[in-house]
């Protein structure tokens, strides 16, 4: 089993999502990761103009993915997210500037419009981003509005854009809907990325304050050997990385918990495939 079977992405809530973009850079190269993911907080809080911030960070021989963009169809968001601050102008004009290879958009809270609406609003989006030569992935979460794969799938179909898939979080997957089924009938080259992490038995507090305390893959409960097993036998497993949102990983250097996230998740897929 090599390394180059898969592509890697260091996803920043390993390495911790106030840690130094520098540092990210730093802990993606050293550890053979070939792309990290920025939110929009950290290129406005950068010293840098985006453009600057992308051409350093891929001269280092990184792409960028840019995560967290929540308002791509209309809605009330909480003003307490800081994600709802940014308008997608502000971040395909971000992406753009930067040379993002990838969104990864979310849903709010809440969403009362009808599905096809909204697979209406991610389809632009969609072509918005096809403009900049970037992918669009929408991510379901069990405490959004978008909030498990059948959902996710049923938006990305109806748009029916070459350039918008899926993310895949098993964190999500299991602390939500682990609808087997879906993933065994979906399509997997609409999943573009997948992001690995391991839960405990119970959850701990509310499902915001659980997604905090993940796991590394293969130190908690959940069955990641079957959703593995699953994606690759659908074709889905290309894009992976560890996202172990944790203070295990968040005690540790930026170099550091991206090897060990790496490790784990190495360790997971070996097993997966033998």
């Amino acid at each position: 089993m090599h390394d180059n079977d898969f592509e890697w992405t260091l996803w920043a809530g390993t390495v911790g999502y106030e840690s130094p973009v520098r540092a990210r850079v730093d802990a993606a190269v050293g550890g053979g990761f070939d792309r990290l993911s920025l939110t929009p907080i950290d290129v406005t809080s950068s010293d840098r103009s985006p453009g600057e911030l992308g051409r350093a960070i891929r001269d280092a021989g990184v792409d960028i993915e840019l995560e967290g963009l929540m308002t791509w169809y209309p809605g009330d968001r909480p003003a307490e997210i800081p994600l709802t601050a940014f308008s997608a102008d502000d971040v395909l004009r971000m992406a753009e500037e930067l040379g993002a290879v990838s969104l990864t958009v979310l849903a709010g809270p809440a969403c009362d419009l009808p599905v096809d609406e909204v697979a209406g609003y991610f389809a632009a989006l969609c072509d918005r981003a096809a403009d900049i030569g970037a992918r669009v992935q929408l991510e379901f979460m069990p405490v959004m509005a978008i909030a498990d794969l059948p959902s996710a799938h049923r938006i990305v179909d109806t748009a029916a854009r070459a350039n918008g898939g899926l993310m895949f979080d098993t964190w999500h997957f299991f602390r939500g809907n682990p609808d087997f089924a879906a993933l065994e009938s979906l399509p997997g080259e609409r999943i573009f990325a997948v992001q690995i992490s391991d839960g405990g038995e119970q959850v701990q507090g509310s499902l915001v304050e659980d997604t905090f305390l993940r796991r590394l893959p293969g130190d908690g409960c959940f069955d990641l050997v079957r959703v593995i097993r699953t994606l690759d036998r659908i074709g889905a497993l290309r894009r992976v990385g560890p996202e172990v949102i944790s203070p295990a990983t968040a005690a540790m250097s930026a170099p550091e918990a991206a090897r060990v996230g790496r490790e784990h998740t190495r360790a997971l897929l070996d097993r997966a495939r033998s």
